[in-house]
Order: C-alpha cells, then structure tokens, then sequence
C-alpha cells in the first residue's frame, strides 16, 4: 500500500533528522523541528493506511514506531495494537506479532519512565525555588502577627464611630473611598504603632 510506503519513509526521515549539531558548540545538539514533523506525516500516512486495509501490518508498525519517536504514547499503542492484530496467523508470522507486541509494552513502560522523571523534576524545581526557613525568623513572625491581629480585637476598635469600612459601598465616589480608606489607614496605626515601635519600628 503507498499509504504504508509513505509512512515508513517519513519514519525514516524522522530517525534521519533526529539531532543536529549545533554550529560552533562543541558536544551540543539540539532537535531538529522536521524530527517531529516527519513522524506526524508517518502517523498520518500509517492511519489512512489502515483505514483503507486493517491488516497491514507495515502501517501498524511504521505509524507505532514513529509515535513513540515524538512520545504519543496512547497514539504509537494504538498503532501497535493494530499491527498486532494486522498479523496473519500461524508460525511464519509470529515473529511480527511478538515484535508488536514488545513494542507496545516498551512504549508502557516508557510512557510510565517519562511520567516518574517529570515528577521528579517538578519536585526538583520546587526545593530549588522554597529557600530554607529561619524558624526563629518565623517564630518571630508568627509572634508579630498574632500581636497586631489582637490589637484589632480591642473592644473600642469595634465601637461605631470607629467603623469607618461600613460607608464604603457600591456608587461612592474615588475621593470620597480614597479618604474613607486612609481614615481607616490611621485608625488601625494607632492600634499598631506602640507594636512597631515595641519592636524596634519608627
């Protein structure tokens, strides 16, 4: 079938172009964008292939083999399973069956490999990122903040005259909020600053 030529050919290209090196950079290489690209046009030709004959197994296994070049795991499954079940029966063929079917268990067992380093490097990246903590740092902190929540607690705090907040609602205008908001601003320093001055904050 052309479809199933084509396909190999393409995967063929794809295996081809895999690495390139780059220019003027000792012992470095980068992937080549038409890598990828040949190995979708092989999964797209091993795909027609199979739609206008199921039993070819060419198709099932070119399209397979690509998939798992560019990691389309459940993709290059599928197109194992295919190849599979495109083998004819009997001895002469069994060879084919089994080498699709070891592909197909290579690209589980790959997939399942590529999950596990992905997690790993997230975690990786998140130790990196979460410098170490000073606990007596925090204790201080937490100590701070437990202070100034509970000077907010103060019963006068909570009088009527003192609950500025309440006349901000819904069509007040920006001067009107911008005063409300630094009222409440010089309220609640009063109730903090004999903290931060507690604490060595002028």
């Amino acid at each position: 079938d052309i479809h199933a030529l084509r396909a190999k050919s393409f995967r063929q290209l794809a295996e081809s172009r895999k690495q390139v090196h780059r220019d003027g950079e000792e012992g470095k290489d980068e992937e080549d964008p038409m890598h990828g690209l040949a190995a979708e046009w092989a999964i797209q030709e091993a795909e027609e292939a199979l739609e206008h004959d199921p039993k070819c197994f060419l198709a099932g296994w070119e399209g397979a083999i690509a998939a798992k070049h560019i990691g389309w795991w459940n993709k290059g499954r599928s197109l194992a399973k295919k190849a599979m079940q495109a083998a004819p029966a009997g001895a002469a063929h069994r060879s084919q069956r089994e080498t699709a079917s070891t592909l197909f268990l290579l690209m589980s067992e790959e997939e399942q490999a590529e999950k596990q380093r992905k997690v790993a490097e997230m975690q990786q990246a998140r130790e990196q990122q979460e410098p170490d903590v000073d606990q007596q740092e925090l204790d201080w902190a937490k100590s701070v903040a437990i202070q100034l929540n509970e000077a907010l607690k103060a019963e006068d705090f909570k009088r009527p005259h003192h609950q500025v907040w309440k006349l901000i609602g819904p069509g007040i205008k920006k001067q009107d909020a911008d005063r409300l908001f630094s009222e409440i601003r010089q309220l609640v320093w009063e109730k903090w600053n004999s903290i931060a001055w507690q604490h060595g904050y002028r």
